[in-house]
């Protein structure tokens, strides 16, 4: 049976694995994300510019996209304050294998952001890109290899060589 507010009703085996409705996640997932945007902007803001041009400068995107984010984040927390919280059936709840894939993607990014002054863009990113998706289910060779290497490449190309941002 199928609802048109709430999307298809979960099996009954998986009943138990659903994760309900919690206003209280709603709230924190917008404050994170308000704090967090709010970070960028100021963040942005204290980009040294050598020149200023009083237009586009390196603090302009940075900035753009926290403010949209921060905008987001505080729709989300109206949105979580005032309306019904979601209804979460489609998802299952946390698991601990889903708790130790979080620290573990975690402590990659911490390791990544220790490697990438010391090593370099591509020698930091290719074996964090291997090693994140064989711990999201990537097995097969092609996943491990040609996803890793093609998204190193295709950053590497647009924020190196066409932006012009060195990495």
């Amino acid at each position: 049976m199928q609802s048109s507010e709430t999307g298809p009703a979960p099996a009954p085996e998986n009943q138990a694995l659903a994760a309900g409705p919690s206003r209280r996640l709603e709230i924190v997932c917008a404050v994170i994300a308000i704090a967090g945007s709010a970070l960028l902007v100021i963040a942005a803001q204290q980009i040294e510019v050598r020149n200023e041009t009083g237009g586009i400068d390196p603090r302009w995107w940075p900035t753009v996209l926290g403010a949209a984010a921060l905008t987001f984040g505080v729709v989300l927390a109206a949105v979580a304050v005032l309306r019904p919280p979601f209804s979460r059936d489609d998802l299952e709840s946390a698991t601990r294998v889903g708790w130790v894939r979080l620290v573990v993607s975690l402590a990659i990014a911490v390791v990544y952001l220790v490697l990438w002054p010391l090593t370099g863009y591509l020698i930091a990113t290719l074996p964090m890109l291997v090693v994140l998706t064989w711990l999201f289910g990537g097995r097969g060779w092609r996943t491990l290899a040609v996803f890793p290497v093609a998204m190193t490449g295709f950053t590497y190309a647009l924020f190196h060589l066409v932006l012009k941002v060195p990495l």
